[in-house]
C-alpha cells in the first residue's frame, strides 16, 4: 500500500534514489550481450548470459580465454585498432557488422577502467542500410537548418523523428533550473491522451540518471516486459563493470515500472545537452516492444548533436535580439541626455520588458539603486550575503519566501529573485513578482513510498492524467535565457559604470592638461615669486642656491603627492599643507581651523589643483608676499558636507580680474561639476576669500586619517662626505635620458671621481662590465623602449659593486622585486643627496 511520506522520508527516498548504482546495474537487456576483457585482450573477465543465446557459450566458457579465440582474428584486429583511441572511454565505437556463425552482428566496444567492453547483437539492418542512413541525414539537414524559431524547431522534429521511426508517441521535454520537465512539443496517435504542456517533479529522473543522460546520446529499452539478464563476473573479487556507454545497459526496475504505468512498451530517448548541461530530452513512447535497427538508432544519436546546435543558434538570436535592443536603449538615452551619466532608471524599463520582470536593483557594496517592484531594503541587504554562499555566479529562486522565511513580510509583492554576481560586492538582481496559477502535472506531484523492503524509496507514479495544482507564493519559472540575458545586462551596466568612470578621468585629463599649460605659462612667475622669497631671506649665494634648490624640490613633491592620490585615501590637511612646501618659511602664515578628514582618491587631484591655484595665487599677488600676510583655512561640517572658508588677510589689496583666466575658471566650476559641490571665490579689500561645499559621499571617514607627507629625503639622515678621489675605477651611469646623464656626470666628477661612464642601454653597459671594473653604480630604473635596468643591477650585485637607483616616478612606486632595499632617489636628484647616497654606499 503506497503512503505519503513526511519530509524526512522524502529526503530519505531521494538519497535512496541517488543512490542507486544505475551504471553498474550488473544487468543487461536480453536484445544484446556482452563481453568485458582485459585491456591487451588476452582474457576475457566479465560476460552476459546472453551470450549463451547468441554465442552460444555460456559465460564459464568464456572467462580466461583470449578474445581472438572466441570471436576470430578479424574483428580482434578491429578491437585492436579501435584500443588505440583516446576517447574510448568516453564514447561507444562502432566496429562494423561481422559473422559469427551463420548470423550477422553489429559490433561495438568501449572502455570501462581497465577493461574493453565488447558489445554485439543482431544485425537488424536489412530495411536500412548505410545509403538509407545518408538519404536521411541529407533529408534532415535542411530541415533543421531552414528552421527560424525554437517552436518551429520542435515542431519539425517531433515531425520527422516520429515520422523516420513509427513510434506511436514522440515529444519534447525540457528542465528548468530544478530540472522539473515540462513537455513542450508531442506528436501521438490520436487515441493516446496527450501530454503537451504537462509537467514531471524532478524527482521522476534521479540525479545520477541525469548525469549519466549527459554522457550518451541515446538510450533504449526495447521492452519494459523483459526479464534482466545477469552480468557474469569471472572471479568474485572483480569489481562491478560500468557498463554507462553500453546501448544493452540493464534498466531499474522503478523506471520499468513508471514506464509500464504509463501503458508504453518500448522508449528510446535522445538526450540533448547545451555547453555541457542536460537542457532536456527527446523521448519515443511506443505501446508495443520495439528495436529499431543499430543504423537508424546511429542516425538519430547523429541528430542530437545537430538538433542541439541549432537549437542553440536559435537561442543566441532571440537573446542577441534583445540584447541590441537594450543596446539600442542605452545609445539612444545616452544621444537623449547627451553623454551624461546613466542610472539604472534610465535603462530599467527595457531590462525589464525584455526578462519579463516587475523589478531591478543594483548593489555595489552599501549603495543600492532601485527599479520597479523591489522587496524592501532590509531584505535587499540580505541577497549578496546569500548569493556569495552559493558556487554558481547566477543564482535564481522562484521562492524568496522561503529563502528568507523571517522576511516574508518585507517581500511587498516579489516572489522570485534571478541574481548576477559580479564579485563579493557586486551584483545585478531581477525580481519578479507573485503569480498565482494551475499547473499542469501529468498526474499528481506528491511524493509516496512504496511497498519495499529495506530503505525507503519513491514509488513510480500509477497515474499520469492531468493533475491540476494550484501554486501560491512563487513567480514565473527562469529559464536559461533568462539568465543569459541577465549576466548581458551585468556587463553592460559594468560597461556603463566603466564609462562613467572614464569619462569622469577624462575630464580630470583634460582639466590637468590645462593645468599643465597654465603652469608652463606661470613658471617664471613663480620662480620670480620663489626667488625673491629666498632673496630676503638669505644673504649669502650658497644658502640663497640651497635655499631654491629646495623649493623646486617642495613643488615636485607636490606634484607627486597630487599624483599618487589616486591610489589611497588623503588627508586634507595633508594635501593643504603640501601646497605650501615651495613657500618656505611661510608655515606660520598658515593656519588650518577644524578636524581633518580623508578625501576620496578619485576627487583628491582635482581638489589638489584648486589648492594649488589658491596657495599660487598667495604667494604670487596675496597674503603670502607679505610678511604680515596670513591664509585662514577652516574645515566646517554641515548641510551633510563639509564646508571649506580660505581667507587671505595682511597681504596686498587685492581687486577683481578684468578676465577671467584658466586658474579661476577651474577653481570656480571644479567643485560643482566633478563633485557636486559649490564654490564661490570674491576678491574683497583685505584679501581672497573663496568658499566650498563637498558632499560627504566625497570622504572616506571609515578609514584612519590619512598621512600622505612626503618619505624623508637623505638630507633628513646625517650627511657624508663623498670622497671621489678615492675610487680606483670608474662610476658607471645608466640613464637614456642625454641632459639628466650629463648633469648627474658633471655632478659626479665635482665630487672628486676620477672617471665616470655614461650609458643609455642595457646591451652596452653589460658589454663594459664584461671588460671593465667599476667602483660604484647610478641606475636609472626605467629605461626607454619598455627597457628596465635590472639586468645590469643583477651583473654588479654578482660583481659585488655597490649601486644605487634613481626613478622619475613617485616616491610611492616600488622598487624591483629582487632589490628591496637598495637606495632609491627620486627626480630632480639634488647635489646633497646624491653625494650623501654615494658616500654611503662606500663606507
Amino acid at each position: 500500500m503506497d503512503k505519503k511520506l513526511t519530509e524526512d522520508q522524502v529526503n530519505e527516498a531521494l538519497e535512496t534514489c541517488a543512490a542507486e548504482p544505475v551504471h553498474i546495474p550488473g544487468t543487461v537487456q536480453p536484445f544484446a550481450c556482452l563481453i568485458g576483457c582485459s585491456s591487451d585482450l588476452s582474457t576475457i573477465t566479465y560476460a552476459s548470459d546472453t551470450c549463451e543465446t547468441f554465442l552460444k557459450l555460456a559465460p564459464a566458457a568464456l572467462f580466461g580465454k583470449p578474445v581472438e579465440t572466441v570471436l576470430g582474428g578479424e574483428i580482434t584486429h578491429q578491437l585492436r585498432n579501435a584500443a588505440s583511441r583516446t576517447d574510448l572511454h568516453k564514447e561507444r565505437v562502432s566496429l562494423g557488422v561481422y559473422k559469427f556463425g551463420r548470423d550477422s552482428f553489429e559490433f561495438y566496444c568501449f572502455r570501462s577502467g581497465t577493461a574493453l567492453v565488447i558489445e554485439l547483437e543482431p544485425a537488424l539492418d536489412e530495411t536500412f542500410s548505410e545509403s538509407d542512413a545518408l538519404f536521411a541525414m541529407n533529408f534532415l539537414l535542411p530541415k533543421l537548418q531552414n528552421c527560424t524559431s525554437q517552436e518551429e524547431l520542435f515542431e519539425v522534429s517531433v515531425d520527422l523523428i516520429r515520422h523516420m521511426t513509427g513510434f506511436d508517441r514522440v515529444l519534447i521535454y525540457r528542465f528548468d533550473l530544478d530540472f522539473n520537465g515540462e513537455v513542450i512539443a508531442e506528436r501521438q496517435r490520436a487515441s493516446m491522451p496527450p501530454y503537451l504542456g504537462l509537467r514531471f517533479p524532478h524527482w521522476d529522473i534521479p540525479r545520477q540518471a541525469r548525469e549519466i543522460m549527459k554522457q550518451i546520446p541515446i538510450r533504449i529499452i526495447n521492452d519494459t516486459n523483459q526479464t534482466p539478464q545477469p552480468l557474469q563476473k569471472a572471479t568474485p573479487d572483480l569489481p562491478e563493470l560500468d557498463i554507462t556507454q553500453a546501448a544493452c545497459r540493464g534498466v531499474s526496475e522503478v523506471h520499468m515500472t513508471y514506464l509500464k504505468n504509463m501503458g508504453t512498451e518500448a522508449t528510446l530517448t535522445l538526450n540533448v545537452t547545451i555547453d555541457d548541461k542536460l537542457w532536456g530530452i527527446i523521448s519515443l513512447h511506443h505501446r508495443r516492444p520495439r528495436l529499431l535497427p543499430p543504423k537508424m538508432r546511429d542516425l538519430l544519436a547523429r541528430f542530437v548533436p545537430l538538433f542541439s546546435s541549432k537549437l542553440l543558434t536559435l537561442r543566441q538570436k532571440d537573446t542577441l535580439g534583445r540584447i541590441r535592443m537594450l543596446d539600442s536603449t542605452l545609445v539612444n538615452t545616452k544621444k537623449q541626455t547627451n553623454g551624461a551619466e546613466m542610472g539604472i532608471a534610465e535603462i530599467a524599463p527595457r531590462i525589464l520588458k525584455n526578462i519579463g520582470a516587475d523589478g531591478i536593483a543594483s548593489i555595489n557594496g552599501d549603495r543600492i539603486s532601485t527599479f520597479g517592484d523591489v522587496p524592501d531594503p532590509a531584505l535587499l541587504k540580505e541577497i549578496l550575503p546569500w548569493a556569495n554562499a552559493q558556487d554558481d555566479d547566477a543564482i535564481t529562486t522562484e521562492t524568496l519566501g522561503n529563502v528568507f522565511p523571517d522576511l516574508q513580510h518585507t517581500l511587498r509583492g516579489c516572489a522570485g529573485a534571478l541574481v548576477i554576481k559580479a564579485s563579493d560586492t557586486k551584483a545585478i538582481c531581477v525580481f519578479r513578482n507573485e503569480v498565482t496559477r494551475n499547473i499542469a502535472w501529468a498526474g499528481s506531484p506528491e511524493k509516496i513510498a512504496g511497498p519495499v523492503s529495506g530503505p525507503l524509496r519513491l514509488s513510480p507514479r500509477g497515474s499520469f492524467s492531468t493533475f491540476l495544482e494550484k501554486v501560491r507564493g512563487t513567480c514565473i519559472a527562469w529559464s536559461e535565457d533568462d539568465v543569459y540575458f541577465a549576466r548581458h545586462v551585468r556587463t553592460l551596466l559594468d560597461a556603463s559604470e566603466t564609462q562613467m568612470l572614464l569619462n569622469k578621468m577624462n575630464r580630470q585629463q583634460s582639466l590637468m592638461i590645462d593645468e599643465l599649460n597654465h603652469r608652463v605659462r606661470n613658471i617664471l612667475a613663480l620662480v620670480r615669486s620663489v626667488s625673491r622669497q629666498a632673496r630676503r631671506r638669505y644673504g649669502s649665494v650658497d644658502s640663497y642656491a640651497t635655499a631654491m634648490e629646495s623649493r623646486i624640490r617642495a613643488l615636485a613633491a607636490s606634484h607627486e603627492l597630487s599624483e599618487g592620490s589616486l591610489v589611497d585615501p588623503i588627508s586634507l590637511c595633508t594635501l593643504i599643507g603640501q601646497e605650501f612646501e615651495p613657500y618656505g618659511g611661510a608655515e606660520h602664515k598658515i593656519v588650518i581651523h577644524g578636524s581633518d578628514r580623508n578625501l576620496r582618491p578619485d576627487i583628491a587631484p582635482i581638489f589638489s589643483l584648486v589648492m594649488h591655484e589658491l596657495s599660487t595665487n598667495a604667494a604670487k599677488y596675496g597674503a603670502l608676499v607679505a610678511d604680515t600676510g596670513r591664509v585662514n583655512i577652516t574645515l566646517s561640517p554641515g548641510d551633510g558636507g563639509l564646508h571649506i572658508s580660505w581667507k587671505e588677510t595682511g597681504g596686498p589689496q587685492v581687486s577683481t580680474p578684468g578676465d577671467t583666466g584658466f586658474g579661476t575658471a577651474m577653481i570656480e566650476q571644479a567643485f560643482p561639476h566633478e563633485f557636486a559641490g559649490t564654490a564661490q571665490l570674491t576678491y574683497e579689500d583685505d584679501g581672497v576669500l573663496a568658499e566650498f561645499w563637498v558632499p560627504d559621499r566625497h570622504f572616506d571617514d571609515e578609514a584612519p586619517i590619512g598621512n600622505r607627507a612626503p618619505k624623508p629625503t637623505v638630507l633628513a639622515q646625517q650627511q657624508h662626505r663623498f670622497a671621489g678621489e678615492k675610487l680606483t675605477a670608474p662610476v658607471l651611469i645608466l640613464e637614456d635620458n642625454f641632459i639628466i646623464a650629463r648633469e648627474m656626470k658633471d655632478q659626479i666628477l665635482e665630487f672628486g671621481a676620477p672617471v665616470v661612464e655614461v650609458f643609455s642601454n642595457v646591451a652596452d653597459a653589460l658589454d663594459f662590465l664584461e671588460e671593465d671594473k667599476v667602483s660604484l653604480g647610478v641606475l636609472d630604473i626605467n629605461l626607454g623602449k619598455d627597457q628596465n635596468s635590472v639586468e645590469v643591477a643583477k651583473k654588479l650585485t654578482e660583481l659585488g659593486v655597490p649601486f644605487l637607483f634613481v626613478s622619475g616616478y613617485s616616491e610611492h612606486s616600488e622598487l624591483p622585486l629582487q632589490f628591496p632595499n637598495t637606495p632609491l632617489l627620486t627626480k630632480p636628484v639634488s647635489n646633497d643627496e646624491l653625494q650623501t647616497l654615494l658616500s654611503m654606499l662606500i663606507l
